[in-house]
């Protein structure tokens, strides 16, 4: 074990009191770390708010990180704390622990501290955050005034130039903060005991994905089997309570234990067997009506809203697929769309899409409260549209309720009901394995990608072929798997 103690930080802290196992792995084995890329689109994310959020008190001293010490970066603060009436990244150290401040504003009696979060709400480990970085700053010799938490106003809807102040909410934590100091020395302490010993011996649970996920998943559940009691969906009984009684397969829950949708999936994965509610199924295909149209959307999401009448974190589409049909297993026809990079692309979508989809036709999402919450805003956004985006509302039908409503389910979704798991357990050959892009999240990455390659038109090029396979692989999945329910709700055949 080496000797020599590492500093903590505020993130090593953060990551210590999440889990002790997870801090000691991240000081001695960084190889086994595995970012995932939510993680690092949060990350970036999570800068470009930090950043814009200077804005509020503008005119502030930034201590750089990049190319200095810690040491270098504290003297640097203490040098601009004598003259600064607001500073940026402010850097100190006590007991061991070193931590930098999102922004510090100067105010009679002391200084403010602003914690800034690229969230939408105040969490409670936000608090946890803000209270080891007022421990040391205040250790350090500063006197702190108040304590806030800033995050974004989901309210806000940006009309011309970003309104920062109104972009912001600012929350005074300074009285949780000031509870939390005990504890906060108090798990120091632990930590750095900790630190000095072996891998601890922390089993999993629920503080493998609260409030973060964990980035060494792979080394601690990498003995969980197949068909885990991990994969067992819905509510009821806890597979975490499971795993610590030593029962690790699905197959070896006690049926006793389990009741509702838990104990359907267990008794289809021992038999391995389909579950078929005729009845049902006929009951969705009578609802559904022709032509019918099957619609996915793709969307991004931004943290500071890009153009006119945007949120914060609104889901923002920007290409769709059409597949459709004039009649029940007749010739199946294609369009789609995919908005240029660096435009707002919410004019293109609504002009093309009330081209392809006649009114009053039926059409057919798979979770269809994404695709209707949509076309709800982008109505919001062009009145004169309203009519007819609200008419293809009121005619959209949901192909995943026969699939959550287990009518239709096969042991092999291990309990999902996403497009994802279920289309491959009833459709043999077809998945997502073998494309580019094989989820929403790399979708969205994938459009941002194409907003920094305007001036490179073969990358270009091949990004939106990637995006355009991904998106008509939704809805011919959709097709596909109608076409699996017709089949399923058939009548059985009558002998001669």
């Amino acid at each position: 074990m080496p000797k020599q103690l590492y500093q903590l930080s505020k993130s090593r802290y953060m990551k210590g009191r999440q889990c002790h196992k997870s801090l000691w792995l991240y000081t001695y084995k960084p190889e086994l770390l595995e970012v995932s890329e939510a993680a690092e689109q949060a990350f970036t994310q999570g800068h470009e708010v930090g950043e814009l959020a200077r804005d509020i008190f503008p005119k502030g001293v930034l201590i750089p990180f990049g190319g200095f010490s810690y040491d270098q970066q504290v003297q640097q603060t203490q040098a601009a704390l004598a003259t600064a009436k607001v500073i940026y990244e402010a850097a100190f150290t006590h007991n061991g622990i070193f931590v930098k401040a999102d922004i510090l504003r100067k105010v009679r009696g002391g200084w403010e501290m602003y914690e800034v979060k690229g969230s939408s709400k105040l969490k409670d480990h936000y608090l946890d955050d803000a209270a080891v970085q007022y421990y040391v700053i205040n250790g350090s010799g500063l006197t702190l005034t108040k304590a806030y938490v800033v995050h974004l106003n989901t309210s806000y809807c940006r009309n011309g130039a970003l309104d920062h102040n109104e972009l912001f909410t600012r929350q005074n934590v300074t009285v949780e903060v000031l509870e939390r100091q005990a504890d906060v020395k108090k798990e120091i302490a632990r930590q750095k005991r900790m630190l000095k010993g072996k891998e601890p011996d922390i089993s999993i649970g629920p503080w493998c994905s609260k409030p973060y996920n964990c980035d060494f998943d792979g080394h601690c559940w990498n003995k969980i089997p197949e068909d885990s009691v991990f994969d067992l969906a819905g509510k009821g009984v806890d597979a975490f309570d499971l795993y610590r009684q030593g029962i690790e397969k699905l197959k070896d829950i006690p049926q006793d234990l389990l009741k509702g949708k838990q104990l359907q999936q267990s008794q289809a994965a021992l038999c391995k067997k389909t579950i078929v509610n005729k009845k049902k199924l006929r009951e969705f295909l009578d609802s559904l009506s022709y032509p019918l149209y099957f619609l996915d959307f793709e969307t991004f999401e931004a943290s500071i809203p890009k153009y006119d009448g945007l949120r914060p974190f609104q889901d923002v589409p920007f290409q769709y697929s059409l597949h459709w049909q004039k009649r029940a297993g007749g010739k199946l026809y294609h369009s789609e769309y995919l908005a240029q990079p660096n435009l707002d692309p919410r004019k293109g979508i609504v002009q093309r899409l009330l081209e392809d989809i006649p009114d009053g036709a039926c059409v057919l999402a798979y979770w269809k409260s994404f695709e209707s919450n949509r076309l709800k805003e982008l109505a919001d956004h062009f009145p004169k549209k309203k009519k007819r985006l609200h008419s293809i509302i009121d005619n959209m039908k949901d192909l995943i309720d026969p699939f959550q409503a287990r009518h239709l389910y096969s042991w092999k979704q291990k309990g999902s009901h996403s497009i994802k798991a279920v289309l491959p357990a009833f459709v043999n050959g077809m998945s997502y394995d073998e494309l580019k892009i094989g989820n929403g999240l790399a979708a969205m990455e994938a459009y941002h990608q194409m907003c920094y390659l305007y001036d490179k038109p073969r990358e270009l090029a091949q990004v939106r072929k990637n995006l355009l396979e991904y998106c008509k692989q939704d809805t011919l999945a959709m097709v596909k798997l109608l076409e699996v329910i017709v089949k399923k709700a058939a009548p059985p055949k009558k002998c001669k």
